[in-house]
C-alpha cells in the first residue's frame, strides 16, 4: 500500500506540474499575441509617419523651389530698376541740359 500511495502521490505531482506548466503556456501564448498585435499597431503607425515625414518632405522642397524663384525674380527686379534708374537719370540730364542750352 505505501507504494501504491507513493506513487498516487506522485501521479498527483506530475499532474499538478503538468497543469502549472499548461497555465504558464497559456500565459505565455497570450503574452505573444499581445506582443504581436503591439508590432502590428507600432507597423501601421510608422507607416502612416513615414507617409506624413514623405509630404512635409514634399511640402519643404515645393517651398524651396517657390523661394528659389522668387529669390531669382528679385534678382532680376533689381537689375532691370537699376538699369531703368541710370536711363531715367540719363533722360533727366539731357533735358535739364536742353533746358540750359535753351535760356
Amino acid at each position: 500500500m505505501d507504494n501504491n500511495n507513493r506513487m498516487t502521490t506522485e501521479l498527483e505531482e506530475r499532474r499538478k506540474t503538468f497543469e502549472d506548466q499548461n497555465k504558464l503556456l497559456d500565459q505565455l501564448h497570450n503574452s505573444v499575441l499581445n506582443t504581436r498585435q503591439f508590432a502590428l499597431t507600432i507597423g501601421d503607425e510608422l507607416g502612416e509617419q513615414d507617409k506624413m515625414l514623405n509630404q512635409l518632405h514634399s511640402g519643404v522642397e515645393d517651398a524651396t523651389e517657390e523661394s528659389k524663384r522668387q529669390q531669382r525674380n528679385v534678382v532680376q527686379l533689381l537689375k532691370d530698376t537699376k538699369d531703368s534708374g541710370f536711363y531715367c537719370c540719363v533722360a533727366v540730364l539731357v533735358l535739364v541740359i536742353i533746358v540750359l542750352i535753351v535760356i
